[in-house]
């Protein structure tokens, strides 16, 4: 199934591990991610110069006992959203590569070297933005050139999801629109609760664009849990439990469901600006999915 649990450790990067520090015996192998989505998941894309405490790493390293470590990141330039500062820290897991995410020795091989760096933020504070090893990439004028580019291109189809949505009536619309009402009726049970999310899943990848119309929803979930089936090449067996309180937690929890796509991380609520950047990233993949064919 999808790694819906990764919520916390936001956190990778590029190339492979360092002098003197081994890796752990079951550490997956780093994945590489659809550029779209390390833009579309990435809060703050920045070009800069990284401090990286390397001491504290290779202690935590010869320990074993891992924590998050900070690191500074001298701002060259900006190629999505405002840093607000010369100097931004983010937070790095000395146990990250644990996850498939970059190791320690990849990290303190970009110590004091330009780097393109791909952030999110949670809570008021900065993590990787992915588990990859493209999150850090040494810096060139090409990639910074293909980040602007893809950004720009979101933007464009942000907008054209919203006019397309205004403008048009969509497939499965009004199922969707009264599921919706019933999730947040205040004459629903438990049992009924979970009856609606089933059924929005079962409207399948047609009433995609429909759900993502409907999903920018704050009012809260009469009964704020969801019990799902794994699925997917990962699956095990058992049930997985979610506990979203707003509309627009729930809606990605399906849109995950039908699509297998993990875009966000607010299956179990999340911030304001979480639930902002999730509404964007499934806008992204409704139009890209969903959009004029042909369209770049």
């Amino acid at each position: 199934m999808k790694k819906f649990w990764k919520l916390f450790l936001i956190v990778s990067a590029l190339v492979g591990p360092a002098p003197g520090l081994a890796e752990p015996v079951s550490a997956p192998l780093p994945k590489s991610i659809d550029f779209w989505k390390l833009v579309g998941k990435s809060y703050l894309i920045l070009e800069g110069t990284p401090a990286i405490p390397v001491e504290e790493i290779r202690k935590a390293a010869q320990e074993g006992e891992h924590e998050f470590v900070v690191v500074s990141l001298k701002v060259q330039k900006p190629l999505k959203g405002d840093p607000g500062a010369s100097v931004l820290d983010f937070r790095y897991y000395t146990d990250t590569e644990r996850y498939g995410g970059v190791t320690r020795r990849q990290i303190l091989a970009f110590d004091g070297r330009p780097v393109i760096v791909f952030l999110q933020r949670v809570r008021g504070k900065y993590y990787l933005a992915v588990y990859s090893p493209d999150a850090m990439q040494k810096a060139n004028e090409g990639l910074a050139a293909r980040v602007k580019a893809e950004v720009e291109r979101q933007e464009r189809l942000i907008q054209e999801s919203d006019h397309y949505a205004a403008n048009h009536v969509l497939p499965k619309e009004s199922e969707v629109q009264s599921l919706v009402e019933l999730m947040v009726s205040e004459h629903i049970d438990p049992a009924g609760a979970q009856e609606v999310y089933d059924a929005t899943i079962s409207l399948g990848k047609e009433a995609v664009p429909a759900i993502v119309k409907y999903m920018d929803d704050r009012r809260r979930l009469t009964y704020p849990k969801i019990t799902l089936e794994p699925y997917g090449p990962d699956a095990f067996e058992g049930l997985i439990h979610y506990g979203p309180d707003l509309v627009v937690d729930v809606m990605t929890v399906i849109l995950s469901a039908i699509t297998e796509e993990d875009l966000t991380s607010i299956y179990n609520s999340g911030t304001e600006l979480q639930r902002k950047e999730a509404v964007r990233i499934w806008k992204v993949y409704e139009r890209r999915t969903f959009g004029r064919p042909g369209r770049p």
